[in-house]
């Protein structure tokens, strides 16, 4: 009797341990969900300095989050081959009487109005949306049908030249724009080995659609991209936003976070550990690539902790942290060739948390 009873409360404690472990995991919608409350918090690092978070946190995306092994996409490069406007008469008026002017510079993640006329003040009266067409029909001459986050760029920026003594428009506008490439509505956000210390010039490489257009004369641009080669899963679990957040605390409690700028879910690139990986070789002589659903969170870290003094253009961080553990990549990973590891290692299924 007693053994028929240890292994019933043995039955009972393994149901409900597996129980509080699904409960654990969450669908891509109820992430939203718990991400529409921001992230507010204040902390405080081992040097007694205050850090505040109080950011929005973006959760792209539909109804689930694909695991997604890409591929080079055809044509692997294309360039845009009109007049590059950064050369047009730019480098002329700063010999002159003109000094550059960037009414935006590089704003990340800004969302965009399609209708908005940004540079209409500066001698450039195309809006957003015309100018997208234009180089979204250079793309469909190419045979380029990926899809972009159009209205909200990786990077938006406006430069243009004025007169030094009277800001009258010398030489007019023109836009820079990056964009992330999306896949199930996910922007393929960065590389995994931008999340380490150390620089890696191995095969890493993020997909972008970048151009610089003032009007349908004066532009130039490029594409590089992936294709989706394999589903490897229609859906994964995730964990909570509270303990993806979690996974940051560590750094900012140690004095290295300065400054949370933001936090994103999207797409992270993992390299392929099947394909030979080295320090020297290049990523366009590799063939495969693992997209993983992460989050991102931009931030400066500062060189020394002890010292709370960034350089006057402080680089942007983009570290990842595990959507599925909320572990952050270790910063100060030196685990392959005296560098970050960025090699992909799989994922927690449905199948295996139920």
């Amino acid at each position: 009797m007693k053994t028929r009873i240890t292994i019933l409360l043995a039955l009972l404690l393994a149901l409900v341990c597996a129980a509080a472990s699904a409960q654990e995991y969450y669908t891509l919608p109820e992430i939203r969900e718990q991400a529409a409350q921001g992230w507010h918090e204040t902390y405080t690092d081992k040097y007694g300095r205050m850090r505040q978070v109080d950011i929005d946190i973006e959760v792209f995306g539909e109804e689930t989050a694909p695991v997604i092994k890409a591929c080079w996409g055809e044509p692997l490069r294309y360039d845009f081959l009109g007049i590059d406007p950064s050369f047009a008469g730019i480098e002329a008026a700063e010999k002159g009487k003109g000094r550059t002017i960037h009414p935006y510079e590089y704003i990340r993640g800004m969302r965009v109005n399609l209708d908005q006329k940004y540079a209409e003040d500066y001698g450039n009266d195309l809006t957003v949306g015309e100018m997208y067409a234009f180089i979204q029909e250079l793309m469909r001459e190419q045979g380029i049908e990926r899809e972009y986050t159009w209205e909200q760029p990786y990077t938006f920026s406006i430069t243009y030249s004025a007169n030094k003594k009277t800001g009258d428009v010398l030489v007019p506008a023109y836009y820079y724009v990056d964009l992330w490439q999306e896949e199930f509505g996910l922007p393929i956000l960065t590389h995994v080995a931008d999340s380490f210390k150390r620089d890696i010039s191995g095969p890493v490489v993020k997909p972008s659609l970048g151009f610089s257009m003032r009007d349908y004369n004066e532009y130039s641009g490029w594409v590089i991209g992936f294709d989706v080669k394999e589903i490897l899963a229609e859906d994964i679990p995730l964990c909570s936003v509270n303990k993806a957040i979690e996974g940051t605390r560590k750094m900012i409690e140690d004095g290295y976070i300065q400054q949370v700028l933001s936090l994103r879910f999207g797409y992270v690139i993992y390299s392929n550990p099947d394909e030979e990986w080295g320090k020297q070789r290049s990523a366009y002589n590799m063939d495969t690539w693992y997209l993983i659903p992460s989050w991102v969170i931009e931030c400066y870290i500062l060189r020394d902790p002890k010292v709370d003094e960034l350089g006057e253009a402080p680089y942007i961080w983009e570290l990842t942290i595990n959507a599925q553990t909320g572990e952050m990549m270790d910063y100060f990973d030196t685990s392959l060739y005296d560098r970050g590891d960025p090699r992909y290692k799989g994922f927690i299924s449905w199948d295996d948390v139920r």
